[in-house]
């Protein structure tokens, strides 16, 4: 299987006990030239719905592969940023502190820039209408922009914070074997030691990243049920009817 960072977030239990149903909510990175093993998993899980959190340029270089009957929605996360944290920004970048502030300005914009917020609000709009089906949502690696979005929607399902950083996690685990070819073709291209490292801290997550991204949501708006109420606008109407939908 070649689709990068894929899991679903069926099986999580919430506060109350109450499971995530199976073949609804799934994350990944690109879904770029996947090979036949991955399309069959993605038909595995009842594929319904794909939602795309990339740039512009992402999608112009490296479109989504078509898929039989399954949506397709692109919601631009960072299109109002305009240092927005891509490989490309970071690949001169050889201090390793300056690689991981670079990363924590990255989930300040996820979380304030007016653009990031839309772009969540439309997310839980299409949640919110996925009736039937998996819905898998993605950026590049699938790893913050995405982990933001799945931080969110674990949270609007009451999913334990514990449970939530351990799915966020995962990432350095599942992303290992791509970021080992990432950085062998990087190194072929000439990159420094120091490059290859910075590169390396970009490709992987921290808890310290999600920290600052629930310090914001606090200090900002109290909360994530202020930021769900003042960002996303989701009414209660709204919280019954995700949980509705999205747990057994």
């Amino acid at each position: 299987m070649n689709l990068a960072n894929f899991r679903e977030l069926g099986g999580l239990k919430n506060k109350e006990g109450r499971q995530v149903k199976h073949n609804r909510l799934l994350r990944s990175g690109e879904v770029f030239q996947i090979n036949e093993t991955s399309r069959d998993v993605l038909k595995q899980h009842d594929l319904n719905k794909i939602i795309d959190l990339r740039g512009e340029h992402e999608i112009t270089t490296r479109p989504d592969d078509e898929l039989d009957a399954v949506s397709y929605h692109w919601i631009d996360i960072m299109k109002e940023v305009h240092d927005n944290g891509s490989m490309e920004d970071l690949m001169d970048v050889s201090d390793l502190t300056l690689v991981s502030n670079h990363m924590k300005k990255l989930y300040t914009n996820l979380i304030l820039n007016e653009g990031a917020q839309q772009g969540y609000r439309e997310y839980f709009d299409e949640l919110l209408k996925t009736e039937s089906g998996s819905v898998l949502f993605h950026c590049f690696a699938g790893k913050d922009r995405t982990g933001i979005a799945a931080a969110l929607t674990l949270e609007f399902l009451d999913v334990p914070r514990e449970t939530i950083y351990e799915d966020y996690l995962k990432t350095n685990i599942q992303r290992q074997k791509p970021n080992e070819i990432f950085l062998k073709e990087a190194a072929e291209r000439g990159m420094t030691e120091g490059q290859l490292a910075g590169i390396k801290v970009a490709m992987e997550v921290e808890k310290d990243y999600l920290d600052h991204a629930y310090q914001l949501i606090d200090e900002n708006f109290g909360g994530i049920e202020g930021y769900g109420k003042e960002v996303l606008r989701l009414s209660p109407s709204d919280y019954r009817l995700l949980k509705e939908l999205y747990l057994d």
